[in-house]
C-alpha cells in the first residue's frame, strides 16, 4: 500500500469515530429512558448459536446482533424504537431493553412472526435456543 492510500484511509477512519462521537451526544427524543444507557452498537456478525456466557448474556448477544439496529436505546438508526416511542407516547419505555410488561411468548410471536413493518425471523436466521436466550434477557427484570 503506498503512502497516500494510508493517510486516506487514516483520515476517513478518524472522520468516521468523529462523526459517530458526535451521534451519540445527540440529544434523545426518548426523555428519561434514553440517556443513562449506552447506545447498542450494531453488527451483524454471527448466524450462529450464541452459546458463551448465561441465558441472559447470550440473549443480550443476540439483542445485539439481530434487535439493535431498529430497537436500540439511541434515536439513531431505530426505526422501531421510534415507532413504539409514537404508538405508546411513554405509556412504557420505547426502548424493548427497557420494558418490564413483555413476556416470552409475545417476544417469540413477534420474532417469529414479524408484526407491522417488522419482518419474520427464520429459524435459519435466529434459532429457536438463541429465540430462547433473547426471550430470557428482554424478560428479566432489572
Amino acid at each position: 500500500m503506498n503512502r497516500p492510500t494510508r493517510l486516506s484511509s487514516a483520515v476517513v477512519l478518524v472522520a468516521v469515530l468523529a462523526a459517530s462521537a458526535a451521534a451519540q451526544e445527540a440529544p434523545s427524543p426518548f426523555g428519561d429512558y434514553q440517556g443513562a444507557f449506552p447506545i447498542a452498537a450494531w453488527s451483524r456478525t454471527t448466524a450462529g448459536v450464541e452459546d458463551r456466557g448465561s441465558a441472559v448474556e447470550r440473549g443480550a448477544a443476540v439483542f445485539n446482533n439481530w434487535c439493535s439496529a431498529c430497537h436500540s436505546r439511541g434515536p439513531q438508526n431505530a426505526p422501531g424504537t421510534t415507532s413504539l416511542q409514537m404508538k405508546y407516547q411513554g405509556s412504557v419505555p420505547a426502548a424493548l431493553e427497557d420494558r418490564r410488561d413483555l413476556t416470552v411468548d409475545v417476544v417469540k410471536l413477534f420474532v417469529r412472526n414479524g408484526v407491522a413493518t417488522m419482518p419474520q425471523l427464520r429459524k435459519t436466521e435466529v434459532s429457536d435456543a438463541d429465540l430462547d436466550a433473547l426471550a430470557a434477557y428482554l424478560t428479566q427484570r432489572r
